[in-house]
């Protein structure tokens, strides 16, 4: 019989954490966003005017 013991298996069901992450919480996570609500709206106001624009000229 041998000296050596068997080796157990190590319990696999450990759960993992979501790590989420705030971009508002650093400067360039604000930068983009800020670059995206500009875009929002100058893309609303443009589009705004140009339907304008081409209701009036008919």
């Amino acid at each position: 019989m041998p000296t050596s013991r068997k080796r157990t298996k190590k319990p696999q069901n450990q759960e993992r954490k979501t790590v989420t992450y705030n971009p508002l919480k650093k400067r360039w996570g604000r930068i983009v966003v800020l670059i995206l609500v500009v875009g929002f709206l100058l893309g609303t106001v443009a589009g705004t005017i140009f339907l304008m624009f081409q209701l009036f000229n008919q």
